[in-house]
């Protein structure tokens, strides 16, 4: 059994160490812990468990030697979400030249002190496809036992069988554990010797934190729609004739410009032409106001 203390000595430990003293002064030179006759597999119990085994049978055979039990597991637990699962096989295997009719055996959890506990752990059975729960209680120190009938079984000589547990916990729990230990004790026909190998389990590793990805600058909306609309072309204004800043102040006036239109018309050879008319014009208009003004003095003569 194992009997590491974290803590400092308390009348749980004070009690635990006296128990484990008990069990060095009872072993054999076989080897193994042997159990006194007057002591249960399980300590502390107080006689609330009594396992199939403990009893001896009644002009039972021989036995040369006992029943050895083997611990084996994963190398480390399984964790799925906040769940942390160890493995554990228990293999017993019987040499002694003779059957057992009741062979019992009580695994024993232990961590440092107020990690693992009943309320938090649980350890399940897995046989043949089904799952059972087997029910646990604590120890004297800080351990969990568990203390049942169900796995009590017989054992022919010869023959080896296994008993595999999954051990529960959460994630949060198999991280803070330095690392759990996990034994087994048992009976077997009265024979209370049975102990096996101690088994050191890791803590569940850290929690793997996600990888950041660099921080990248928001994607800015495009200010177009995605279609673009096709735009109405614009209908081209009138030219209008840039009109050389001389030409604009020296630009003469309406008639000056009709003039030069009709000069532009008939061409550099019609300027005495149009001289002559034009005074043909004003001696036709002379010529009617003498021709008025004579009949007016006509009349008032």
């Amino acid at each position: 059994m194992n009997t590491r203390r974290t803590a400092p000595p308390t009348a749980s430990v004070t009690k635990a160490a006296a128990v484990a003293a008990l069990m060095l002064a009872a072993t054999t030179a076989a080897g193994g812990t042997a159990w006194a006759d007057d002591r249960p597999v399980v300590p502390c119990a107080d006689g609330a468990v009594k396992l199939p085994g403990e009893t001896p049978v009644e002009n039972g055979p021989a036995h040369q030697g006992t029943v050895a039990l083997h611990l084996s597991g994963d190398a480390k637990p399984t964790v799925h979400g906040d769940r942390a699962t160890y493995r554990v096989r228990i293999t017993e295997t019987n040499r002694t030249g003779a059957a057992y009719r009741n062979v019992s055996v009580v695994p024993v959890l232990f961590t440092q002190l107020g990690v693992m506990n009943t309320g938090n752990t649980t350890v399940t059975r897995v046989h043949g496809g089904s799952r059972v729960e087997l029910p646990t209680r604590m120890g004297c120190d800080p351990s969990i036992w568990v203390a049942t009938d169900t796995l009590n079984l017989p054992l022919a000589d010869g023959a080896t069988t296994t008993v595999d547990l999954e051990i529960t916990t959460s994630a949060a729990v198999a991280r803070q554990i330095k690392s759990l230990s996990v034994s087994a004790l048992g009976a077997a026909d009265g024979d209370r010797g049975l102990s096996s190998n101690l088994l050191d389990l890791p803590a569940a590793a850290p929690a793997v934190e996600p990888t950041k990805e660099p921080t990248k600058e928001p994607t800015k909306a495009p200010t177009t729609s995605a279609t673009p609309t096709p735009a109405t072309p614009a209908t081209p204004a009138a030219a209008t004739p840039t009109v050389p800043a001389t030409a604009a102040t020296t630009a003469p006036a309406p008639v000056a410009a009709a003039a030069s239109a009709r000069l532009a018309s008939t061409g550099g050879g019609t300027g005495t032409g149009v001289l002559a008319a034009a005074a043909a014009v004003l001696l036709a208009a002379g010529g009617a106001v003498l021709y008025v003004l004579r009949r007016r003095a006509r009349h008032t003569g």
